[in-house]
């Protein structure tokens, strides 16, 4: 994508860290964003700050571990702006310790985080972006660690590695 302005980026994770500065730089290339993040005050501080930039902004509470959640957020989305042309699957989360000691819940939990919520949005963003027939962009954030293993997260380096995976496939 050469021509930023007025285009649609829905980012998720979009309330602190990357998912902040990917707010801030949609906005400062003229984008409408559709900020998502589970933190509503959080996300809502990030809406504030772009539109100050000057961008149209929506705010979306998501739990983006639920499929439910995250085909709430596209339908907003759509009915707000009609059109996704970046997706930013930002959002993740990091446990640590060991595989015998991370409790299984927190297992499923990174999976749904780091993984599944790439699927869920890519899953619904796909065949909006093949229909509208134009130049769209998917960008699924993933970190070294999708590269590299260190000791003490072997749920994070997973997800990582899946990650990065389902982008190159």
């Amino acid at each position: 994508m050469k021509d930023f302005k007025n285009r649609v980026a829905l980012i998720t994770g979009a309330a602190n860290g990357f998912g902040r500065e990917f707010v801030k730089e949609c906005a400062r290339r003229g984008m409408k964003i559709a900020a998502v993040d589970i933190e509503k005050d959080e996300v809502e501080a990030v809406g504030v700050l772009a539109r100050e930039m000057g961008a149209e902004t929506i705010c979306i509470q998501a739990d983006v571990t639920k499929f439910e959640d995250a085909e709430q957020a596209v339908k907003q989305v759509m009915d707000a702006y009609g059109q996704i042309d970046l997706l930013m699957n930002n959002a993740g989360v990091a446990v640590p310790g060991f595989v015998w000691d991370l409790p299984v819940r927190d297992w499923e939990w990174i999976v749904h985080a780091n993984v599944l919520s790439h699927v869920y949005f890519m899953k619904l963003v796909i065949p909006i972006m093949i229909e509208q027939k134009t130049h769209c962009h998917i960008v699924n954030t993933a970190s070294v660690a999708g590269m590299i293993t260190s000791n003490g997260m072997p749920a994070y380096h997973a997800t990582k590695h899946a990650a990065v995976a389902l982008s190159e496939s």
